[in-house]
């Protein structure tokens, strides 16, 4: 495994904030879940209803698993995603309250979204972003290093902009150091 980036304090700093918007998430997608159940849809049969609420929970985590997965990749734009989600849900359960739903489930609909939206405008989720799209384009840079030396092609490779940590391995070339190497094929 090459590590880019030093792992735990990484892991320390970032993944509180990270997981806060998930789980953020994941409270907001059931509370509206529940409002919308109880209070949007009780003309039609609890069969229907629990059916739709069913497939609204496997389209919201999906998307939610994806978009987290896709920041995670270091894709910045993806966190709009969520946005939308948390907009989504917010504009889904503020009109609830014409139905005069129990005070904790509506309360609950309207507080997961909008900490969500704040977790997701934090400096620290903003600065674990701009890391995340930093650590992926050395992933990219190191990459296509690597091909340069699958090919064999040594001569076209700025040695001294290489922001290479020592001893990586790609296939059968180990970068011992940075403008050093050895074929370590048999």
């Amino acid at each position: 495994m090459i590590l880019l980036l030093p792992l735990r304090p990484f892991l320390k700093r970032y993944l509180p904030v990270f997981l806060g918007g998930i789980f953020s998430s994941i409270f907001a997608g059931s509370s509206v879940v529940v409002v919308v159940q109880n209070y949007y849809l009780k003309a039609i049969s609890l069969a229907i209803s629990a059916q739709v609420a069913w497939w609204a929970c496997v389209v919201l985590a999906c998307a939610l698993s994806l978009s987290n997965i896709m920041i995670v990749r270091g894709r910045r734009d993806w966190v709009w995603v969520m946005v939308v989600y948390f907009g989504a849900c917010l504009v889904t359960a503020l009109p609830a309250i014409r139905y005069s739903p129990h005070l904790f489930i509506y309360a609950e609909s309207l507080f997961w979204p909008l900490l969500g939206l704040l977790i997701l405008n934090s400096k620290r989720h903003r600065e674990m972003r701009g890391k995340l799209v930093e650590l992926r384009f050395r992933r990219k840079r190191i990459q296509k290093i690597a091909d340069r030396l699958q090919k064999g092609d040594f001569a076209l490779i700025n040695w001294e902009r290489c922001l290479i940590p020592d001893n990586l391995l790609f296939g059968n070339i180990r970068i011992v150091a940075v403008g050093l190497y050895e074929d370590i094929s048999e």
